[in-house]
Order: C-alpha cells, then structure tokens, then sequence
C-alpha cells in the first residue's frame, strides 16, 4: 500500500476515535455527561437492574394493594387518600418497565405496557366507582403475578428487541453522542458562531425570514407538507379520526368536547416569513381541519380570523420575535374568542351546564424577560432577550389565579400555548386565566408541552378522577401537532 494511503487511513482512524477517547479521557476524571461504556453496561448490567426493579415494585404494589382490599372488606371506602400509596407503587413499577434500557423506552404496542396501562387506568377510576373494585383487583394480581417473579426470558427479550445489535439502540447511541459527547459541546458553539457569521444560517430548526423575525421550522414545514388529509400523508395517524373517537369518550361520561387549533407563527405573520403577505392563515392545513371539524358538527374555535383581522389593525405583535408563542395580547385575545364560544354554547345548549358566574377577576401588570424558544433551540448566544408585559389574573381579594380542579365545571387540556405566561413569567397571565376572567368561572387545567396531541390525553386517562363534575372539556393544541404531534394521534383507552 503506498505511503500517502496509509496516511489517510491513519488520519481517518484518529478523527474518528478522536470524540470517543476524550469522552473516556472525561469520563475518567469523573466530569462526566456521557458513559461512553454505557453500550456494554446495556448488555450484561442493566437487564439485570431493571428486573430486580420489576420484581421489587410488583411486590410493594401487591402489599400495598391487600391493605386497600382488606380496608374495603371492613368499610372503609377506596378514596383518593387510601389509593395514593397503591398509585405510587403502579407508577414505580410503569417508571421501571418503561426505561428498557439507557437508550430506549418501552413500545407502547407491548404487553408489558399495555397490562400497566389498564391497571393504572382502573385504580385512578375506582376511586369513582366503587363497583369495580373486583375488576380493578384482577387486573391488579395479573400485572403483579407477571412482574414479581424474577424472569429470565423477560431479560433476553429485552436485550434481544433493544439490545445493542437494534437499529434503534444504535440510532439512539448515535445520537446520544453527537449531541452530549464532550468534544461535540465544546465545539459545537464556535462552529454554530462561524456558520451565524459567514452564512447567516441558524442551524436546522430554525427559519430566518425577515426583519430577523425567527421560525421554528416545523411551524414552516407544516405548511408547505402535505395535507393531513393528502394521500402523502396516508402513513400518518388521522387526527381527525382521534378527535372523532376522543369526542365519543367525552360524550359517555357527560362531557362536552370544545377543540381549539391554534395558528402558528408562520400562518399568521407569512409577511416575516418570506417578505410579503401571502395571507398563509387562509390557506393553512390547520384552518382546513377545524373548518372539516365544523362540517361534521364538532364544536371548534376558529383563531385564525381574529389573529389575522387583529394583526391588521394593531401595530402590537401578536407572536413574539425569537419565539414559537404568542404575546402576552395574542393569548389575551384567544382567550376572549373562547370565552365567547363557550358563552354562546352554554346559551344555546340546556344540558351544558356550567353554573351561574361567580367569580370575579382583575388585572394587575407585570413584566418579564423572556429569550425565545426558537433562538434556544439554535444554540446560538446572539439572540436578544424580549419584554413581555402580561396581565397577571387575581380574584376580588388579590390572590393570583389558580387551577381549582374540585369546583370547576370546565377543563383545559393544551400544550405550551397554554402553559406560556400561566405557569411561567409572567405567572397567571397566560390566556387560561384570562379565559377564566372572562367567563367568571373556575377552570382546571392539565398541561403538556408538545404533547397536546396524545400525552396530553393520557395524562389525563391516568387522572380519571378530575372529570368528575365536568361539563366541558376545551381541548388546545397548535396547528403543527396535526403532522409532528409528540407521539401522533393514537388511541387513548379511559
């Protein structure tokens, strides 16, 4: 082999054991972020870890659940206070099967999951019903008399379907290493700043459009990809479908459904996107799926008309700069158009019953600093900070507001639209508490950033108990879920 060849083979052999050895070199002078020998660790260690775990928390949910059963026997009632300790137990035991190893959780389509998910289900629906309890003690000694034995073929069925030898574990490995390899995050930043700096390029999660008005780049990409409804799109999950199915699990228990598609940044402001006013509101896939949504007889909100006739009539953004959100005046109006909405259906529908108004809520301001989730997202350290001045809701004593899950007849189930400015700066300001202002009613609220799609509904199928005395459910999520949803549009059983 000529000289110059070996060369190359030499130089291409340190570059690529170059990230590894400093990784290692780190790791041994304990400043560690990645276990480089975690792959071994996978393989001969952590199966056996995780069984012990299985074994040790089936064990404490059978004791836990005896005291329950015997408690029963003698009178007593299962309420929320005596499951506590049996949930606590069931979610230890789903945090132990669901981490199979360093790199990989367990699928949702496996039995493991699947007994877990329908005993956690029943215990949180016991505590409504108290006929179930035979049921909900079955399926407790199934998932127990499956987990507390110590079990080596469950060992091998891990490592051999998540094991190192799995396109996924090596996917997850891979990505594990570029992205909290030592090497790779000390020079990650300079290479971003010289990328920013010659090519005015952010990085791949980021849009820049103009007047350097940001964009996340899923918000563009939902636009200018297929339709949900677009036979392109046939491998995805059918959203409307799981809204269809959601709605008639609502209905079974008394509760209307109300769904909000929240517009992004991009089908509002397409002006700062690519430099003149496409009006991208009117034509956006989301707009589509709340007006097919409308045609089949749902309740909806449409926000896209009064975010597009309010951003020509105001100078004030609607949507931040650097960020995926809206301000502080975007969410205020939202949160009036849907109050408005569900005013009307409470007059128009005599079986919603959402009592008489009985709260009253004032305003007081209050300002924060916020960096943008976009230029967070780019890694880049030249993005400024943005004022944003929010309206902090408190009742007639001042308290701020807050979520009372015990007296409200409506919940919000939503993703970061809902969380931004309620349960971080400015608190209390964000459009469920204006929501609340304007309707004069208590709501609650379960929350989950970009998980409004699916997480957000199992969420709540694991908390059955806070549809108790529900009358509505105004369910919130942005426009972009429709495609890129956190784990799509799946079925949630309740």
């Amino acid at each position: 082999m000529k000289k110059k060849y070996i060369a190359l083979v030499v130089v291409f052999s340190f570059l690529l054991l170059l990230p590894f050895t400093v990784q290692s070199v780190v790791d041994i002078r304990g400043e560690k972020r990645f276990r480089s020998l975690d792959i071994f660790k996978d393989l001969v260690y952590q199966p056996f870890v995780r069984e012990k775990a299985l074994n040790s928390h089936a064990q404490n949910l059978k004791a836990h659940w005896a005291v329950v059963v015997k408690g029963v026997k003698e009178g007593r009632e299962a309420d929320a206070e005596t499951l506590e300790p049996v949930v606590s137990a069931i979610s230890d035991l789903e945090n132990a099967a669901l981490a199979v190893n360093s790199y990989l959780n367990l699928d949702t389509c496996e039995w493991d999951y699947k007994i877990l998910k329908k005993v956690d289900t029943l215990v949180s629906a016991l505590e409504d019903d108290a006929e179930i309890i035979q049921q909900v003690s079955l399926a407790v000694d199934s998932v127990t008399n499956y987990f507390e034995h110590f079990s080596p073929m469950r060992i091998f069925y891990s490592i051999k379907h998540y094991g190192i030898w799995t396109s996924r574990y090596l996917r997850a490995f891979e990505n594990k290493v570029e992205n909290e390899n030592a090497l790779v995050l000390a020079t990650r930043p300079i290479y971003q700043a010289a990328v920013w700096n010659i090519f005015r390029d952010p990085g791949e999660k980021v849009v820049v459009g103009s007047s350097d008005w940001l964009f996340y780049r899923q918000d563009v990409d939902f636009l200018v990809q297929p339709s949900p409804f677009d036979i392109r799109s046939a491998k995805l999950d059918n959203p409307v479908e799981a809204i269809k199915k959601f709605r008639g699990q609502l209905a079974q228990k008394g509760v209307e459904l109300l769904v909000v598609i929240v517009p992004g940044k991009p089908s509002i402001y397409s002006e700062k996107l690519v430099g003149q006013d496409l009006k991208a509101g009117i034509h956006s896939h989301g707009k589509r799926v709340l007006d097919t949504l409308s045609s089949l007889g749902f309740n909806t909100v449409d926000l896209y008309t009064p975010l597009l006739k309010a951003r020509e009539n105001t100078s004030s953004p609607l949507y931040l700069r650097d960020d995926t959100h809206w301000t502080p005046l975007g969410a205020e109006l939202a949160a009036k158009v849907i109050a408005d909405k569900v005013k009307s259906m409470a007059q128009n529908n005599p079986n919603l019953d959402l009592g008489e108004p009985s709260m009253e809520y004032s305003t007081a301001d209050s300002v924060a600093l916020r960096l943008g989730d976009i230029g967070e997202m780019s890694g880049l350290k030249v993005f400024d900070t943005e004022k944003v001045v929010g309206h902090v809701v408190q009742d007639s004593s001042g308290v701020p507001f807050k979520d009372d899950f015990r007296k409200s007849k409506i919940l919000i189930l939503g993703d970061s639209f809902s969380r931004i400015y309620q349960t971080d700066a400015p608190v209390n300001a964000g459009w469920i508490a204006h929501f609340a202002k304007e309707v004069k009613r208590p709501v609650s609220s379960i929350v989950s950033d970009g998980g409004a799609s699916t997480l957000v509904r199992e969420k709540l199928a694991r908390k059955g108990s806070v549809l108790k005395g529900k009358k509505l459910l105004i369910w919130e999520f942005v426009e972009r879920d429709l495609r890129f949803g956190d784990q799509g549009w799946k079925d949630v059983r309740f």
